[in-house]
């Protein structure tokens, strides 16, 4: 019995190993078939984008065919090329171009070209082609035979133009440095320069004052050197002051006292007038009825003379002998 059981497990154990086997199968063969059928579905859509590309590539040949017969037809119109030779310069090349081969006058010819770009230096072997549309003038160059091409040329020059600019522009520095070292030395200079000639100025300020002191001085010891100096008042009035004194001859023997230098502050340059004014209100007189001078040796109606006015209210002393009163020291008395 104990047989028996074991078969039937064992049996059993070998159909459930063959139902999943079985279904595994039956998976992996759905699974295939699943793949089988996806690029079916999606063929019509690929050809639908091919037939597009190929369309766009068809358009594309077709606009290159254009640029092409348009690329030639542009070399057609344009003329040869002209090679570069020993000692050739752009600007000549499109000169004789414009005048020989187009008829253009040098005038024209000269603005064309002066709103041309031209490419300098050129190198032997380079090829420039010229042409002209619709009055105006264009030129390109391209490298020909020579070992450079122009752009190569241009990077070259432009180096080198850099190069330069910065040298100049170091150069520049350089010499703005050196100027304002200058400026400062030179402003410095002028600041000193100024002093100087402030302090000169004020010296000169000081000479001149005292050039016009010295001619003031010069002028007045001049007019005093030409003068005649006098002290005039009443008889009573000297007499009482001790400056004249009466002898016994009475009025023909007055003399002169104790007089000085100080007392004689009247003054007259000689060089300018003869005459000496008197007032009788200066010497608070109703009138001045006689005018009489000192010291003796004056002679009157000789050296002098008198000449009394209005009804006494003025009188003059004329002084005919000038040489002989020039520095003399006189006295007036009046009454």
């Amino acid at each position: 019995m104990k047989k028996i059981k074991k078969r039937i497990s064992i049996r059993n154990s070998l159909v459930l190993i063959l139902c999943f086997i079985l279904i595994i199968g039956v998976s992996f063969m759905i699974s295939c078939k699943k793949k089988e059928v996806a690029p079916t579905a999606q063929v019509p859509d690929l050809q639908a984008k091919v037939d597009e590309l190929q369309r766009e590539l068809a358009g594309k040949d077709s606009e290159i065919n254009q640029l092409k017969e348009e690329t030639a037809r542009i070399q057609r119109s344009l003329p040869s090329a002209y090679e570069v030779q020993p000692g050739d310069n752009h600007w000549q090349i499109g000169y004789d171009y414009l005048t020989t081969k187009r008829g253009v006058s040098p005038e024209e010819t000269g603005r064309m070209l002066t709103n041309a770009y031209l490419l300098d230096p050129l190198l032997v072997g380079f090829k420039v082609w010229n042409f002209m549309d619709e009055g105006q003038y264009g030129s390109f160059v391209l490298q020909g035979s020579a070992k450079v091409c122009p752009g190569s040329l241009i990077r070259v020059d432009t180096k080198k133009i850099a190069e330069e600019k910065l040298k100049l522009e170091n150069e520049i520095a350089k010499l703005k440095e050196e100027i304002e070292k200058q400026s400062m030395e030179f402003t410095a200079k002028i600041e000193e320069l100024e002093k100087e000639r402030e302090e000169l100025k004020s010296q000169i300020d000081s000479f001149n004052q005292e050039a016009a002191n010295l001619q003031g001085q010069n002028t007045d010891l001049d007019a005093r050197l030409n003068s005649v100096y006098y002290l005039a008042g009443t008889k009573k009035n000297l007499k009482a002051n001790g400056k004249i004194k009466g002898t016994f001859l009475g009025l023909s023997g007055m003399k002169i006292k104790d007089v000085s230098f100080g007392d004689f502050q009247g003054r007259i340059d000689l060089r300018e007038t003869d005459a000496i004014e008197l007032s009788a209100e200066d010497f608070n007189l109703s009138a001045i009825k006689k005018v009489g001078l000192l010291p003796k040796h004056m002679k009157k109606d000789i050296d002098y003379r008198v000449e009394i006015a209005g009804d006494g209210q003025s009188a003059s002393v004329i002084l005919r002998n000038k040489d002989k009163f020039l520095l003399a020291r006189i006295v007036l008395y009046v009454k």
